[in-house]
């Protein structure tokens, strides 16, 4: 799921450079819908059949995963600088460990919390925290980037039982339903003034990727990964995509790994193995008693 994400960071920039964000996220995610539902019902994959107890929650679990998550990203980097959104969005594995822990989803372990801390301290770093610029001019984009952090860190929380009670396709497809309608009404002034761009065959090679790799397998893996992993994890590899993204670069566009790099990549996967509890289970546990 990282990969891909990290795939899109690249794929993005040429779709959003044609049409406006939030035209592409309500479009992106209607189309995304129909695909999902062609391919649910061909699977003849059973419907849930718990009523409000299935729709009602998707109505929540749309707005913070899918609404309010992909709007307030998309206008927060309209109106931020590039290294602040990217920067700004390492806190939504932060905000996720502080909601699991308030509600007691999960225990705050000494192995987790330095874990976390030097995930984080590794992503500033290959993000040239040193960058991040606190001015008038980036304030409401830089609240709206928090505002996408604080939403998709409640979604993870929340989701998770859900998750793990309900079909993941219908669930989905559920879900993109609801985020449709709720993307559509936002993006209803973008709309009226949209005329529909040239569409070279890169355009819509990047608009398919963003379409099928960075919206549907993405979510289908998340909502996947929700009901078989701990919400925290989850979250935590996030911390995945900037080093995805530095390999990208390297792969595809010849841009050499810094010393930097390298170290920030050995701090965020040394949080990670520490965080997910890894290097105790496969290390400390077979050190020798005293």
């Amino acid at each position: 799921m990282q990969v891909l994400f990290g795939i899109n960071y690249v794929v993005s920039k040429v779709v959003i450079g044609v049409f406006p964000p939030l035209v592409w996220a309500s479009l992106r995610i209607a189309i995304a819908t129909l695909v999902m539902l062609v391919a649910t019902l061909a699977l003849k994959r059973p419907h849930p059949t718990d009523g409000r107890a299935f729709f009602i929650p998707l109505i929540g679990f749309a707005l913070l995963g899918a609404v309010i998550n992909q709007s307030a990203f998309l206008v927060g980097l309209k109106h931020t600088t590039s290294t602040n959104s990217a920067i700004l969005n390492t806190l939504i594995p932060v905000f996720t460990l502080l909601v699991v822990t308030a509600r007691r989803q999960e225990p705050l372990t000494w192995a987790r919390a330095v874990g976390f801390v030097l995930a984080l301290t590794g992503v500033l770093v290959i993000r040239n925290v040193e960058h991040l610029t606190i001015s008038d001019d980036t304030l409401l984009g830089d609240l709206l980037t928090m505002v996408n952090c604080i939403s998709y860190a409640l979604f993870l929380s929340y989701s998770k039982k859900f998750m793990e009670a309900h079909d993941s396709l219908w669930t989905t497809t559920w879900i993109f339903a609801y985020g449709t309608v709720g993307l559509t009404v936002l993006a209803l002034p973008d709309w009226a003034a949209f005329q529909w761009p040239a569409m070279s065959p890169g355009l819509w090679a990047a608009a398919i990727f963003a379409v099928l790799g960075a919206t549907l397998l993405t979510y289908f893996l998340n909502f996947w990964a929700l009901a078989h992993a701990k919400s925290s994890q989850v979250a935590l590899y996030i911390y995945i995509q900037p080093v995805v993204a530095a390999a990208l670069a390297w792969a595809w566009q010849g841009e050499i790994p810094t010393a930097r790099t390298a170290a920030a990549s050995v701090l965020i996967f040394l949080g990670m193995l520490l965080a997910s509890g890894w290097i105790s289970k496969h290390l400390l546990s077979r050190a020798p008693a005293r």
